[in-house]
């Protein structure tokens, strides 16, 4: 699915051989591709080992606002409810994230006024308070049930991988369920969020857009993959904050300064097919406008 925006005959061979391949595909959350950690205090998962000593942590506002907008109860699994620390009382919304691309001074206030990931990330006390949770065990999500629904959602609606746009809609339907049964949501609070109009499959770019904006809802945790899918989509409308060293959101790293020194041969290769070594470069499937998707 990376490559089909610039070679859509490979991408249309290589999905149609995944999804009729003799191994087959997926079939349910069970099938998951995870790291299971053991939470024995030594194989933890880093988001539990990292929030054991810093209270930094905040979700983003564009995040929480995608789900707001739609109420989405996974938002209540992802992010903490609002709190004033200091004073112990609720914060004025229930659910808020904090901008991106803040200083340290400018981010201070929102430490007592936004969310915190949720409880499930956190392996019980902390040193700065106890939130419940077992997130020392959370599993990490290599590739889950609801992203290849999603994967086959869009084959379908761009006519990919032997499948057709009839079927788009109930691909797109069955990843949001799939992601939320993934975290636990309740099957009515599944059904009551699948009946809302806002969430009903529009098909065509519409429903482009639709299944782009929920695969990277359920690409939670999984950062690095979302960023792939953001670069690919350019959905949702991702922006720099304000403090932010550059006016665009990087589209590639950088290589390590070592390899001029130690790879210098490869390293000019490399630039020379693959364009000036700066995050502003494009990958070659990364067709959307360089260098800020707007």
């Amino acid at each position: 699915m990376r490559i089909s925006y610039v070679d859509q005959a490979k991408a249309d061979a290589e999905l149609k051989a995944a999804f009729t391949g003799p191994g087959g595909t997926f079939a349910s959350n069970a099938d998951n591709a995870q790291l299971d950690w053991p939470g024995d205090g030594i194989y933890n998962n880093p988001w539990s080992d990292n929030f054991q000593t810093r209270d930094d942590h905040r979700m983003s506002k564009t995040f929480v606002d995608t789900l707001l907008s739609h109420s989405d109860p996974r938002l209540e699994v992802f992010a903490m409810p609002t709190v004033d620390f200091s004073k112990g009382t609720a914060g004025a919304a229930e659910y808020a994230g904090q901008p991106n691309g803040l200083l340290g001074p400018a981010a201070s206030p929102y430490a007592t006024s936004t969310s915190r990931p949720g409880a499930v990330f956190y392996g019980g006390g902390t040193s700065y308070g106890t939130f419940g949770g077992n997130g020392a065990k959370q599993p990490s999500y290599l590739m889950t049930y609801a992203e290849l629904l999603f994967i086959k959602a869009e084959a379908a609606q761009r006519n990919l991988g032997g499948l057709t746009q009839g079927q788009a809609a109930q691909f797109y339907l069955d990843g949001i369920k799939a992601s939320m049964q993934q975290w636990g949501v309740s099957d009515a609070d599944i059904t009551a969020y699948l009946a809302r109009p806002d969430i009903a499959y529009q098909g065509g770019t519409a429903g482009l857009k639709q299944i782009a904006t929920q695969k990277w809802i359920a690409l939670f945790t999984d950062g690095g993959q979302a960023w792939f899918e953001w670069r690919r989509t350019c959905v949702p409308n991702i922006k720099p904050g304000p403090s932010a060293i550059f006016n665009y959101v990087p589209r590639r790293l950088e290589y390590p300064t070592s390899e001029a020194s130690v790879n210098p041969d490869n390293l000019n290769a490399a630039i020379a097919a693959q364009g000036e070594d700066v995050m502003s470069t494009q990958t070659y499937w990364d067709t959307k406008t360089a260098p800020t998707c707007q």
